[in-house]
């Protein structure tokens, strides 16, 4: 939702968009104000070709701040400013545009007028063992470094790095540091292979669950609707997640229904649906691009990513993407298909990076629980074989 300021709401006021659009062109959400949406969740002023409206009639310059930034988040650090990609962005999805590098000035430029606060930028490697920078750098190229390696399937490189995580949460870290974490990993890395993907045990039936659990968390959102519901509405709401969260633990019958998601599906349809055929092009693709920008945007631990640690951060980093693969199968049964579409994973990373680093109770005690859970007895690596964007066929 793109908040806006007194400055920016006078401004869509005396360009009288109330008139033009025929609905508030923005509304209350607590303290502050937001731009509408519409009954499908577009903001309003998107036309039928997915274009600002304002940007169109007026320029890019009279477009609200959140706005102008977008696809970018940023968040404060000690060091400045640090921008990240949203996935959300179908530009982004594409890979249309300009390079990154070249809209450094320009957004610079845009994030000078907001306060830089400085955030508290430590990061733990474990629990109660503070990181260097210089391990931070170790992780961040390690594991970019890792899927990046097309001589191994995306499928392999990602029960890999599930491995990896797992073992680094097992492992005595404070006893290896600096030059000897770097070499730690390097082992850990260089252990994993085709071979020692072939065999994986499948995740249980509490796991599955838990993982379904995980997905709604990512999918289910509050409308605008909701949020200007007041306490009453706020309550049923809250009655009506908690009764969905039931259901997709249990995982019988039909699908809860979540905004932007097709109605009428069934999980036990949902598991029939098959992965990608080619999971080697466009989605291999798609899924280094978004590692290097989670990475490189600082939103998989420590500030960026609700103070979580290098382990449990690179583990919720490997459920988001088998959350990714669980709601894409959601869209492709919705529409009636027993194979994804690259069109249903592309979406469904939209909805799981919108929430990643912005729904509060994605980082709470509760959820760092459940990934630990996750990966009880390898049960990431089975839950990226139940639920993956590619075929068994074209794993390995």
């Amino acid at each position: 939702m793109g908040h806006l300021t007194d400055t920016e709401r006078e401004r869509i006021d005396q360009a009288d968009w109330a008139k033009k659009l025929g609905v508030a062109p923005y509304v209350r959400v607590g303290r502050g104000w937001g731009l509408n949406k519409g009954a499908d969740g577009a903001c309003v002023f998107l036309d039928a070709d997915n274009r600002c409206r304002i940007h169109a009639e007026c320029g890019e310059s009279a477009k609200p701040l959140a706005c102008r930034i977008f696809p970018f988040s940023v968040r404060s650090t000690s060091r400045g400013w640090q921008a990240s990609l949203r996935f959300d962005c179908p530009s982004v999805v594409a890979s249309n545009g300009q390079p990154v590098e070249q809209h450094r000035a320009g957004l610079a430029q845009l994030v000078s007028s907001l306060d830089h606060g400085g955030a508290d930028d430590s990061v733990n490697l474990q629990r109660g063992i503070r990181a260097t920078p210089e391990e931070l750098e170790i992780v961040t190229r390690r594991v970019a470094r890792w899927m990046r390696n097309q001589e191994m399937s995306l499928f392999v490189r990602l029960v890999g790095l599930s491995r990896v995580a797992g073992l680094l949460g097992e492992a005595r870290l404070v006893k290896v540091r600096g030059t000897r974490f770097a070499e730690l990993l390097d082992l850990l890395f260089a252990a994993q292979s085709s071979e020692s993907a072939s065999s994986i045990t499948g995740p249980t039936a509490k796991q599955r669950g838990m993982l379904r659990q995980l997905a709604f968390a990512h999918a289910e959102h509050v409308t605008i609707e909701e949020m200007r519901s007041g306490v009453t509405g706020r309550f049923a709401k809250r009655l009506r997640q908690l009764r969905s969260a039931r259901a997709f633990l249990r995982g019988d019958g039909a699908v809860p229904p979540l905004h932007g998601f097709p109605s009428g599906v069934h999980f036990d349809a949902l598991e029939l649906v098959e992965g990608l055929d080619d999971a080697s092009g466009a989605a291999d693709d798609l899924l280094r691009r978004y590692f290097a920008a989670r990475l490189g945007g600082g939103s998989v631990f420590g500030s960026g990513y609700y103070g979580w640690s290098v382990v449990n951060g690179l583990r919720a980093l490997v459920l988001s993407v088998v959350a990714v693969g669980w709601l894409a199968r959601y869209v492709a049964c919705g529409a009636k298909r027993t194979a994804l579409s690259f069109e249903d994973v592309a979406y469904a990373l939209g909805v799981v990076d919108r929430a990643a680093t912005r729904v509060p109770a994605l980082g709470t005690m509760t959820e760092r629980a459940r990934v630990s859970y996750l990966f009880r007895d390898d049960g990431a690596a089975g839950l990226l074989e139940a639920y993956g964007i590619c075929r068994k066929a074209r794993r390995g």
